[in-house]
């Protein structure tokens, strides 16, 4: 035991070296950590899992904090130097871990004894206990919502600079923490109180978060999903810089009638509630976007931040030059956003028009195509096959037109993962990095890939400038949950409710989890509640029910609703033969189990990219068939990943 525990230490130690010395290299995660050491990422993880139980991000987090506490104790910087001297990106994010991981705030570290002081046994005590992430928001659909934010947000379009002649109404001068570039943009309200207005409304806030979000040097803009839970709400703007932990506010009301357009801004100080700038914009809906374009320069300019000239020429590009054809692609946009089959079929009318109208429209041809894919997807309306063959001319359209739009490449990397064609997703994902950074869907691969320390660290990365919607944090939920960090995955489920109470989606995966965490009342709850909200029979939702009811003692029930996706199953009903394979996997049938899956292989099902990720069928990595099935469909590591073991029979 002493010599294993020797290896151990030694182990540490170097991993504590390698991370010395890039203490202050911000991008410096586990696959650089992983590299240094001379081990794969999976040997890390396992490695550390064995000796402290911790994760490596969790790893590297916590050495980065540790060492902020002794930079502090020893007053040899202030606390926003010292969090870059630790290697986080930002102050704010920086306050945010260190709160969580000792209990108080680093500017209180210089007011406390460390000889006296309870708090400061975290260090010692803490490295099993995960730090938890900050709130965020079934299965594929809350993806879906994602994407389609995702698609709001990134082609709203630019357009040339004009100069102004609108004139400051009140400025307020104010010392600035340059450090503390953060904002958050309120859904614009509808001057108008026609609802005809609120897509313009809604477009207008989207169109400036885009913009905002382009501009490298604000280091936290919150994204259009977290804001619109604010729309409607009455709140006070200390409440909400509060809740959301950034400086500046920026809200307006917003008037169109006919062709003219009318915006009353005010930027505030989110700490003191005082306005910082306002300005009134009047103009013709005709310059839509050099108004966009100019207000996002003039929010930035007045955070006194930077725009590199990359930055400026994509805030200022149009999408389009026909305005009525941009109205329509709103009001696709818009109806979209309730998220259902209803609301995409709906849709298409507009982005048909907007086509009709601007045949070179290239982000309309991106919508009508993924508007088409999902419904052989998410929603499963129709088979994929079909799906796909009605999204092709669109697609090949869009490709034509712009190649290179961001929206496009996305869309390209989602239908080559459909196909399990991992490297050609990943590499058009490498692609979408290199024009515009993290990614969304680059999470959602590598947890189906069962990459968990990259979701996470991705997390982690997306906490400190929260570019990105709140929603597409549900991989993260799955990644502490396949970690064994159940504190933090409860921690998100609860905020997800909070955030969005009447998104069915959320009930799918959150039921899914509460299954494998053995609450089954919690998980029939709900996942009951989760089909009354949705309206229809989600094949996944009742067979999890189906396996809730069987721990529940209610076999009648159970057997009814497996009975149910069975008989749906053999009369065609696509994509849902997967489904009846977790309820075998996790009664422990696995030769049933496999039959199953083995249909859906034959039938190229989208849910087997979750073969190595569902908790439902985690059990079956153990059995050789496994092995053999998870290399037919391509999956690059098929080793076994068991480390979230479960007894299915309690």
């Amino acid at each position: 035991m002493g010599g294993q525990q020797s290896i151990d230490e030694k182990f540490i130690q170097r991993l504590t070296e390698i991370l010395e010395a890039n203490l202050e290299k911000e991008h410096f995660g586990v696959r650089e950590l992983a590299a240094a050491a001379g081990v794969s990422r999976s040997q890390l993880h396992r490695k550390l899992k064995s000796i402290n139980g911790q994760s490596t991000s969790q790893f590297i987090r916590e050495f980065r904090l540790k060492k902020a506490m002794e930079m502090l104790q020893d007053n040899v910087a202030t606390a926003s130097e010292i969090a870059y001297k630790v290697g986080f990106g930002s102050p704010t994010y920086f306050n945010t871990c260190f709160h969580q991981y000792f209990g108080y705030p680093p500017g209180e570290v210089k007011f406390r004894n460390p000889e006296h002081d309870e708090s400061s046994e975290v260090i010692q005590t803490s490295s099993k206990t995960p730090a938890t992430s900050s709130p965020k928001k079934s299965k594929h659909q809350i993806y879906l919502i994602a994407i389609l934010i995702f698609f709001l947000l990134a082609s709203l379009g630019w357009y040339k600079y004009i100069d102004s002649k609108n004139e400051d109404l009140n400025t307020m001068e104010m010392p600035l923490d340059e450090n503390d570039n953060s904002i958050a943009v309120l859904p614009f309200k509808n001057m108008t109180g026609s609802r005809e207005n609120e897509a313009f409304c809604d477009g207008m806030t989207a169109a400036i978060i885009s913009r905002l979000s382009k501009i490298r040097s604000i280091n936290k803009v919150i994204s259009l999903t977290s804001m619109m839970n604010y729309k409607g709400k009455e709140k006070t703007i200390t409440e909400i810089a509060d809740e959301l932990e950034v400086r500046y506010i920026l809200e307006s009301g917003f008037q169109k009638s006919g062709n003219s357009i009318k915006m009353n801004l005010q930027l505030i100080d989110g700490q003191s509630d005082q306005l910082f700038w306002s300005q009134e914009y009047t103009g013709t809906y005709d310059s839509i976007f050099k108004v966009q374009a100019q207000v996002a320069e003039m929010v930035a300019k007045k955070m006194d931040v930077n725009i590199t000239k990359e930055e400026q020429a994509e805030i200022q590009r149009a999408m389009t030059q026909n305005m009525e054809a941009y109205n329509s692609y709103l009001q696709g946009v818009y109806i979209m956003s309730d998220y259902s089959s209803k609301s995409f079929e709906a849709s298409r009318k507009y982005f048909k028009k907007a086509i009709q109208l601007d045949s070179t429209f290239a982000e309309a041809y991106v919508q009508l195509a993924w508007n088409y894919s999902t419904m052989g997807t998410w929603f499963g309306d129709m088979s994929k096959q079909k799906a796909d063959s009605l999204a092709a001319p669109y697609l090949e359209k869009a490709i034509e037109l712009e190649p290179d739009n961001t929206s496009l490449i996305v869309t390209l990397a989602e239908q080559e993962f459909y196909k399990w064609n991992f490297e050609a997703a990943d590499s058009l994902l490498t692609e979408y990095r290199k024009k515009v950074g993290e990614n969304f869907f680059s999470d959602f691969l590598n947890l189906m890939l069962g990459q968990y320390d990259e979701v996470i660290e991705s997390e982690n990365n997306r906490l400190k400038e929260n570019r990105w919607p709140l929603i597409r944090d549900w991989p993260v939920v799955y990644a502490y949950y396949h970690q064994g960090e159940i504190d933090s995955t409860l921690n998100i489920m609860q905020q997800g409710f909070l955030l969005s109470p009447t998104s069915e989606p959320i009930y799918d995966h959150f039921g899914n989890i509460y299954l494998a965490l053995k609450d089954y009342h919690k998980a029939r709850d709900i996942l009951e509640t989760g089909l009354q909200l949705s309206g229809k029979r989600y094949a996944s939702m009742v067979i999890h029910l189906a396996i809730v009811y069987h721990y529940l003692d209610n076999k009648e029930k159970s057997q009814e609703y497996l009975n149910e996706v069975i008989e749906r199953a053999n009369h065609g009903e696509p994509e849902i033969n997967v489904f009846v394979a977790h309820y075998y996997a996790r009664l422990g049938n696995s030769d049933k189990a496999f039959y199953w899956l083995e249909r859906a292989y034959k039938n190229h099902e989208v849910d087997l990219i979750w073969l190595k990720t569902d908790p439902n069928l985690l059990m079956l990595q153990e059995d050789p068939r496994y092995r053999v099935l998870c290399e037919k469909i391509g999956f690059p590591d098929c080793q076994y990943n068991l480390e979230r073991k479960f007894d299915l029979k309690n």
